[in-house]
Parts: structure tokens; sequence; C-alpha cells
């Protein structure tokens, strides 16, 4: 949510173990809220670097103001015909490419902070139905021990 990108501190995002992956303590979530490991290494650079201060817009004293991000990105416009960055829509692809990647739903609607799964039809029609090789190895589930 964009109160909570706005509030997250370098410190907020923090290792269990030297080798395990970077999780953000900065905000409440029934499941652990943990970076994609296509972005651990850099959010983990950027987090060390911060330390206390604000990882967006650190150079700000205050947690929250009226247009925070969106100032910013108005400031910081995307090439032509590319929409502009805006935290809905980055939300919304994380999202979408957690429900690609076949994650349960009720996980994912815990993840981002909704009420529940069913909050994620909006977006299932971004999500292309699976082939008969995926749909075989999920529905078989793993093989007994």
């Amino acid at each position: 949510m964009p109160k909570e990108v706005a509030a997250s501190r370098g410190i907020d995002l923090r290792r269990p173990r030297r080798d395990g992956p970077l999780l953000h303590k900065g905000v409440e979530r029934l499941v652990p809220l943990v970076a994609r490991a296509a972005w651990d290494t850099v959010l983990g650079e950027l987090a060390e670097r911060a330390g206390g201060g604000y990882l967006f817009r650190p150079q700000r004293t205050v947690e929250y103001a009226k247009n925070l991000i969106g100032s910013w990105s108005l400031l910081h416009r995307p090439p032509q015909d590319l929409p502009a960055v805006s935290v809905g829509r980055l939300r919304a692809t994380w999202i979408v490419e957690l429900m690609r990647a076949h994650i349960d739903h009720h996980l994912i609607a815990q993840a981002a902070g909704l009420a529940s799964a069913a909050s994620l039809a909006r977006w299932q029609h971004l999500v292309p139905p699976v082939d008969e090789v995926t749909a075989v190895r999920l529905l078989r589930g793993a093989e007994e021990r």
C-alpha cells in the first residue's frame, strides 16, 4: 500500500539468517512479506545504505505527506508510450506475477493485505491458463516417500 511504501525504512528489511531471504518486518501481515528473489540483492543493498532512513525519497523528514508518491511519479515520467509509475500498478503487477507462478491465492491475499482471495478475481483475466504439463504436475502433487 502507498503508506507502507512511504513509511518503509532500511532497518525494516532484514534477513533472519545470513543466507536467508530478505523480509519486510515493518508491516503487519499474517504471513511473512518476503522480497522476490529477483529483487532480493538490490533491495538488501538499498536497505543497508538507507539504514534508519526512508527507502523512498530518503531526504524527507516526515513519514507520509500528501502526494508524496504522486509528486515523485509526476517528476519522473517514463519514456513515451509507457504508463506512469504508480504504487497501485506496481502492487497489481506483483500480485499478477504471483498468480502466474501458481502460488496459492489465499497466501497471495494474505501477503498483499487483502481481505480474502476473492479480491484477486479482478486480476484473474491477466493470468493465462496453464499448459497440460503444468496442469498435470500441479494436480498430481508431490510423490509419496
